[in-house]
């Protein structure tokens, strides 16, 4: 079978983080879509869908992503915190074993941009490159190197925090380098987005990468008020 030109690139995030969806194409540092894409049955060509704009302040998720791509796995949870002067606020707070890098980023949902990035040291907010954040959320997508089609589609569930979410599964044949391997996305209706998992596994039964949604839902009030600039 013929392979398809087109890159996947796998993340669970599209929700809160602009750039990243399940199959979401690559995209500059300083403009990142918040389009969720979907898979089409017949070559797994990408489309983009443009859902409304559904965040309210408080509204979190929980993210962790493992595999081989990289040394060690890592925890990222988003938080928005407020909607200020037609921007969100969302904090990103990124944990693994070297420690934890906690961002707060404004984007304004009007142009699918990220417009200021600052770092936390201590309870202070630092204005930072805009890379500092692109790169990562690099780090929590994989790029397999061809797309050779869907192999199947299944009905089950998938476990989200305490809750057993109706789930819909798809997997794909692919090419991480020479190697074959099985690329498989579950998405839920009961997810703002749809994005649940994605998982990358190596013929050899190897994770390759693997992004789970594992915890989602709103706070009574945000968990931290916006620090004073």
């Amino acid at each position: 079978m013929k392979r398809a030109a087109t890159p996947v690139l796998l993340s669970v995030l599209g929700f809160f983080t602009p750039a990243c969806g399940l199959f979401a194409s690559a995209q500059t540092n300083t403009h990142v879509a918040t389009n969720t894409p979907i898979v089409t049955a017949h070559e797994a060509h990408v489309v983009e869908t443009g859902p409304s704009d559904t965040r309210r302040v408080g509204d979190y998720r929980v993210h962790r992503f493992s595999g081989s791509y990289q040394k060690a796995p890592l925890t990222l949870t988003e938080e928005v915190i407020a909607r200020e002067n037609g921007l969100w606020v969302i904090d990103y707070t990124f944990e693994e074993q070297s420690g934890t890098t906690k961002l707060r980023v404004r984007f304004d949902p009007r142009t699918d941009s990220v417009q200021r990035v600052s770092k936390f040291d201590g309870a202070k907010e630092r204005g930072v490159a805009i890379e500092t954040y692109q790169k990562l959320i690099d780090r929590t997508t994989f790029a397999a190197d061809s797309n050779d089609g869907m192999l199947a589609s299944t009905h089950g569930t998938c476990l989200v925090g305490p809750s057993e979410l109706d789930c819909e599964t798809k997997s794909y044949k692919v090419a991480v380098g020479d190697h074959a391997a099985i690329l498989n996305v579950s998405r839920s209706s009961s997810v703002p987005g749809g994005d649940v998992a994605g998982d990358i596994i190596g013929s050899d039964g190897a994770v390759i990468y693997r992004s789970e949604l594992i915890e989602i839902g709103n706070a009574s009030s945000p968990k931290h008020g916006v620090a004073s600039r």
